[in-house]
């Protein structure tokens, strides 16, 4: 396979992190440490209603079992051997070494300036170095882009990004001309804190987003298509057109404070997964009563199924919302009211 980025080199490179590896590491590990391949996740898909519980090859068997309720299976520890939003043989070595000068310019000149301080009552922040900070952010959309098929972005949009990242003399005003809103969730507390944050992809109402530990990345086609989406909150609608960059003097960031961040993740868990769970189980629940015993449940008795759902401590939170975990509960379930009929 040849390179996706020269488009000319053998893609020789194994274990190349679309994902700046550095950024989103404290996020997936179990304590927050920086230390690779070393806790688990969840992987949340706007295209099924169910959880999944993954972890990562290095993680501590204690933390494992506690989080499962039992031993791994050999297809948990098959996956757990496959390293998160990683790929193989995509890129080569030489554009390896690219994708590595722009990420550490990144990591000493601007990582810096945010992680470990306390931004406590700043709302933005102002960068000179717009082309450090948008050939980073901009590394992570095109790479995602192309390694991840879920994140479909315009074709055009990323040939472009392409351009730009490759051609080291890209005009200033090509580069600018990218819309690009990036948020900072200020981390504050112990390692464990970046934990609490997310990291994954969506398109969401048409706009393409990265969350990305303690940054979230928005990018546009064109200023045509820049459209406000709320997002759990990280967008407010009077200042949304201001922190997307577009043909700036300075690069700016929206700041969230340290409590806004932790309800950035809450409300995300509670608008896609808890919501839409709850509708789904709700009407799968009636379908399957009405197939059954040719009429409707009562809402006592739904609400019954949905409760031992959510309460039940026959597993453990971790494997709690898994399509294993619902098919189970819902034999069982249905099994007794078979039984009392």
């Amino acid at each position: 396979m040849t390179c996706k980025f020269c488009q000319k080199r053998e893609a020789d490179k194994k274990n190349t992190h679309y994902l700046t590896d550095g950024i989103i590491r404290s996020c997936l590990n179990e304590d927050g440490a920086n230390v690779r391949e070393k806790g688990y996740m969840f992987e949340v898909s706007n295209s099924t209603p169910f959880i999944d519980f993954n972890f990562q090859r290095e993680t501590s068997q204690n933390s494992i079992l506690e989080a499962l309720g039992r031993e791994p299976t050999e297809e948990e520890i098959a996956n757990a051997k496959q390293i998160a939003y990683s790929v193989d043989y995509v890129f080569c070595r030489t554009c390896e070494g690219f994708f590595t000068e722009i990420e550490e310019q990144f990591s000493q000149t601007i990582l810096p300036r945010l992680r470990g301080n306390d931004l406590t009552g700043t709302s933005e922040l102002s960068f000179p170095e717009k082309t450090i900070m948008r050939q980073f952010f901009l590394l992570q959309v095109w790479r995602t882009s192309i390694c991840d098929p879920i994140f479909n972005i315009p074709p055009a949009l990323q040939n472009e990004l392409r351009e730009i990242l490759f051609d080291k003399d890209i005009s200033e005003q090509r580069i600018n001309a990218i819309p690009l809103n990036v948020t900072y969730l200020n981390t504050l507390g112990d390692d464990f804190e970046y934990t609490k944050n997310l990291v994954g992809i969506g398109i969401i109402d048409g706009n393409y987003v990265i969350f990305f530990n303690d940054f979230t990345i928005q990018v546009f086609e064109n200023e045509a298509s820049i459209k406000y989406v709320d997002i759990y909150g990280i967008n407010a609608k009077d200042t949304f057109n201001h922190f997307t960059n577009r043909n700036e003097e300075s690069f700016i960031i929206k700041v969230i404070n340290n409590t806004e961040r932790i309800e950035v993740s809450n409300a995300y868990f509670r608008q896609e997964k808890v919501e839409k769970q709850l509708n789904f189980y709700k009407e799968i629940f009636q379908k399957q009563c009405l197939a059954s015993f040719g009429q409707m449940p009562s809402e006592r008795l739904t609400a019954a199924f949905i409760n031992g759902i959510i309460h039940d401590k026959d597993c453990t939170d971790a494997t709690r919302y898994t399509a294993d975990r619902i098919l189970k509960y819902s034999y069982s379930f249905f099994e007794r009211l078979y039984n009392y009929r």
